[in-house]
């Protein structure tokens, strides 16, 4: 008995945010990546004993959630809805280790301003610096922990009380697996308008790597082709290899085709495909055509039709194992 084939998407999304267009950042090692869709409801209850008798649905609600393990300051600076600077700034050194012979030391960065020492009693003392070189009164020839400021080239961003989060475009792509053939392809999950929630947490800890979440809620927006209405979401499945499209039925229109001597007609055709599909259009030249007389009219792999003499003839469309008739009358 044959085993029944199945498809399985694994492990966690790679994703990417566009903000205005362009690319904000890029992220490939995602701990989590998740979407949440969830409705509220009203019941209506009634009749003997109280029950429910209707639910009405409303409020659709998308909430994608991601959790990072790489360290991007980008992540910090959507969600906080700031620019990264990147310029000279002065930072800190905190308790580095210095060794005094008679009282003097090297730090491996110049300060600016004033360098505190922590001696090997507990107490604290202030060092007179040239340069990178540091006096310590009194030390003699011991090591001593040296706190200061100095200048660097950084990236910073500013988090204050007035920006708001980014609102982007969010695709997170994960991998399609089969139980029989291995990887066949990938889903990928496009929200147009993702607003990030601005709330984060920098967790340090001693084991493990610390980790940044971004989650938010999907904010509706009009479908491009006018047709679906406000869209939170678009969920694309993108095959390894290109493949036909898999239908039950074609329907090629016109049905019935009238021209004039040497007019020429497009003939367009939709595959069925039944159950929770919708239909979809197929490219005339992946189908085959068969004119009964050519006498009559032509076609061309591209599915338009010329006219030649007055008469009637058949056109049949094939597709795969499925087929459709279009009749045309030249007058």
């Amino acid at each position: 008995m044959a085993e029944t084939s199945k498809d399985f998407l694994v492990s966690t999304a790679d994703v990417a945010f566009m903000v205005n267009g362009q690319l904000a950042f890029t992220g490939t090692t995602s701990l989590n990546t998740s979407i949440s869709v969830s409705m509220e409801d009203q019941e209506i209850t009634g009749g003997k004993g109280n029950k429910t008798l209707y639910k009405y649905k409303y409020g659709r609600k998308l909430a994608p959630s991601i959790e990072m393990a790489e360290w991007n300051l980008a992540y910090i600076a959507a969600n906080a809805g700031t620019k990264i600077f990147e310029g000279a700034k002065d930072v800190f050194a905190i308790a580095e280790l210095v060794s005094l012979t008679g009282g003097v030391g090297t730090l491996s960065k110049t300060p600016v301003g004033e360098v505190f020492v922590e001696l090997a009693d507990g107490s604290t003392a202030t060092a007179e610096v040239d340069g990178n070189q540091i006096t310590v009164a009194g030390a003699g020839d011991t090591s001593v922990r040296a706190t200061y400021r100095y200048n660097a080239t950084v990236k910073r961003i500013t988090i204050d009380a007035e920006s708001t989060p980014l609102v982007g475009e969010l695709i997170l792509t994960a991998d399609k697996h089969n139980n029989l053939t291995g990887k066949v392809g990938e889903v990928q999950i496009d929200v147009p308008s993702f607003q990030l929630s601005g709330t984060f947490d920098i967790s340090l800890e001693a084991s493990g790597s610390t980790t940044t979440k971004l989650d938010g809620d999907a904010l509706a927006v009009e479908d491009a082709s006018c047709t679906a209405g406000p869209v939170y979401a678009y969920i694309t499945e993108v095959p390894s290899v290109e493949s036909a499209i898999s239908v039950s039925d074609i329907a090629a229109t016109p049905a019935v085709m009238e021209l004039a001597a040497n007019d020429t007609k497009q003939i367009s055709i939709v595959g069925i495909k039944g159950g929770m599909y919708s239909n979809v259009g197929i490219n005339p030249a992946t189908c085959e055509f068969t004119v009964d007389d050519t006498n009559v009219a032509t076609i061309d792999t591209n599915g338009v039709v010329t006219a030649v003499a007055t008469g009637d003839t058949f056109i049949t469309v094939t597709y795969g194992d499925v087929k459709d008739v279009v009749k045309v009358t030249v007058k």
